[in-house]
C-alpha cells in the first residue's frame, strides 16, 4: 500500500479523528469547535479525501493565537481547524512508523516511550561521569525559521510519495489568517499543529547524527539541545563549531545571547537544573520553573480574589499533583518543604483577609485555641496581611494540621502517596 493510502485509510484516520478528539482544544478559523466536529466529519470527509487522493486539497489558513513568556515576549501559535488537525495527526502517524526507530537514542522529545525524565535522567549520569561543563544552545524562534526548501528536499530523500510530499507542503505554507486577510507562510513549520513534532525531529536527527559522529555526550528534546563535555575550553570549541553548523547546514539560526557554555549548575533543561554539594551532584529544580510555580499560586490566592477556599484548595491540589508528577526527580528535596511553608504562609493570608473585621478575627482565633487575650491584641492589630500571617499566634491557629484538614495537600506529602495517583 502507497504511503497516501495508509494516510487517508480508515483504521489510520479513526486514529487520528480520536487523538484530535481527546486533546481538545478550541477551533480554527472555520469556526467549528469539538462539539461539532463529529458531525462536520460524517458531512464533509469523502470530499475532501478525494481530494487529498487527486492532489487538489488545499489547507486553510491557521488562526494565529499569542502565548506570553515568562521572560518577555510572546510565543506565535498557530491553530489550525480541527479537520486540519486530523489530516496532520494522520500523516503524522504514519511518518512516526516511518522514522522513529532510525531517530538517535539521545532524542526524547514527542517520541513514543520516551519522555523528558529520561532525557534528564540522562543528563544527570553525564555530569556524574564528569562531564563538566554543558554546552545549551538556544535555536532562535525555531519552529518560525524552518527552511521549507531544505525541510522538504530532507524528507524527500525517504518520502517517494509525490502527493504526500505536496501534502506536506501545503501544511507548511499555509498561511495565518488576521482580521479576515491570510498571508503566506515561506519559512517555519506548523506550530501548534499536530505535525510539527515529527518534523522538527526529522530535521534535527541531522544534528543528532552529527553529534555522534563528533563523539560528543548530549540530549535533546525537540529544540532542547544540551552537550556536556569535560573542560571549559572544550565547551567554548563546542558551542562555537555546532552554533556554525546549525546555522550553515540547518539553515537555522542560533541564538548566540542565549546559548552558552557554562557549568551544570548554572544551567537549565527542562525546567530543572543540577547541584554540587559536598561531591554529589544532582537533579534540582530551575529558579524560573519555582518563579512560574509561586505566580499560580499567587493567582490562586489572591486576596482580591472573591473565591472560597474549598476552590482555592481544589486548585491548589490540581497544581500541586501536576507540578510535583513533572518535578518528582529533584535530588534537592529541602525546596519542597520550602515552597509548602510558603504556600501555607499564602493560605493564611486568605483566611486573615476573609475575617476581614476585628471582631470577625477574635471570634475565629478564639475558636481556633487561641487565649482571649491574644486574641483580642492580634485581631485589632494594625500590622499588615503578609507581616500577620507569619506571625506565631497565626502560625499556631492555623497551623500544618489544620490547612491539610481543610484540603491543603502538600509537595512534601505528595512524596510519600504510591505512583499511582499520578
Amino acid at each position: 500500500m502507497e504511503l497516501l493510502e495508509r494516510i487517508i485509510s480508515r483504521a489510520n484516520m479513526r486514529r487520528a479523528f480520536d487523538q484530535v478528539r481527546s486533546n481538545k482544544g478550541s477551533g480554527g478559523v472555520d469556526g467549528v469547535e469539538i462539539e461539532g466536529f463529529k458531525t462536520q466529519v460524517e458531512k464533509e470527509w469523502p470530499v475532501i479525501k478525494a481530494a487529498i487522493g487527486e492532489g487538489r486539497y488545499g489547507p486553510k489558513p491557521v488562526r494565529r493565537v499569542e502565548i506570553p513568556k515568562p521572560d518577555g515576549g510572546v510565543r506565535l501559535l498557530g491553530i489550525p481547524t480541527l479537520m486540519d488537525r486530523m489530516i496532520q495527526q494522520a500523516i503524522g502517524q504514519e511518518l512516526m512508523a516511518m522514522y522513529d526507530s532510525t531517530f538517535s537514542k539521545s532524542s526524547y522529545g514527542f517520541r513514543p516511550g520516551r519522555n523528558a525524565h529520561q532525557a534528564l535522567l540522562e543528563a544527570r549520569a553525564y555530569v556524574n561521569e564528569g562531564f563538566s561543563h554543558v554546552v545549551d544552545i538556544d535555536m532562535a524562534k525555531f519552529f518560525d525559521r524552518v527552511n521549507h526548501d531544505y525541510l522538504m528536499n530532507l524528507l524527500s530523500e525517504r518520502i517517494k510519495d509525490k502527493l504526500v510530499l505536496k501534502l506536506i507542503h501545503g501544511y507548511l505554507k499555509a498561511g495565518v489568517m488576521v482580521n479576515g486577510l491570510a498571508t503566506v507562510n515561506t519559512e517555519g513549520t506548523p506550530q501548534g499543529g499536530p505535525l510539527s513534532p515529527i518534523l522538527s525531529n526529522i530535521l534535527l536527527d541531522k544534528l543528532d547524527r552529527e553529534l555522534e559522529a563528533r563523539g560528543h555526550r548530549f540530549v535533546r528534546y525537540a529544540d532542547d539541545v544540551c552537550v556536556f563535555v569535560k573542560s571549559k575550553r572544550g565547551a567554548e570549541r563546542v558551542l562555537n563549531s555546532v552554533s556554525a553548523y546549525i546555522e550553515k547546514k540547518l539553515k537555522l539560526v542560533v541564538n548566540r545571547s542565549k546559548s552558552v557554555a557554562t557549568r551544570p549548575w548554572k544551567s537549565k533543561l527542562l525546567g530543572y537544573s543540577f547541584y554540587h554539594k559536598k561531591g554529589e551532584k544532582g537533579l534540582s529544580i530551575a529558579k524560573s520553573s519555582i518563579r512560574k510555580y509561586k505566580d499560580k499560586v499567587r493567582e490562586i490566592t489572591s486576596r482580591s480574589r472573591p473565591v472560597a477556599m474549598y476552590k482555592r484548595y481544589d486548585m491548589l491540589r490540581s497544581l500541586n499533583l501536576g507540578w510535583y508528577n513533572y518535578f518528582k526527580l529533584t535530588e534537592a528535596r529541602s525546596i519542597l518543604e520550602e515552597l509548602d511553608s510558603w504556600v501555607r504562609s499564602r493560605l493564611r493570608l486568605c483566611y486573615w483577609k476573609q475575617w476581614k473585621q476585628p471582631r470577625t478575627r477574635v471570634k475565629m482565633l478564639v475558636q481556633l485555641g487561641t487565649p482571649e487575650g491574644q486574641a483580642y491584641q492580634w485581631g485589632n492589630t494594625r500590622k499588615g496581611y503578609w507581616r500577620s500571617c507569619h506571625s506565631p499566634i497565626l502560625t499556631r491557629a492555623l497551623n500544618s494540621s489544620f490547612l491539610k484538614r481543610e484540603g491543603y495537600l502538600s509537595l512534601k506529602e505528595l512524596g510519600t502517596l504510591p505512583t499511582v495517583l499520578f
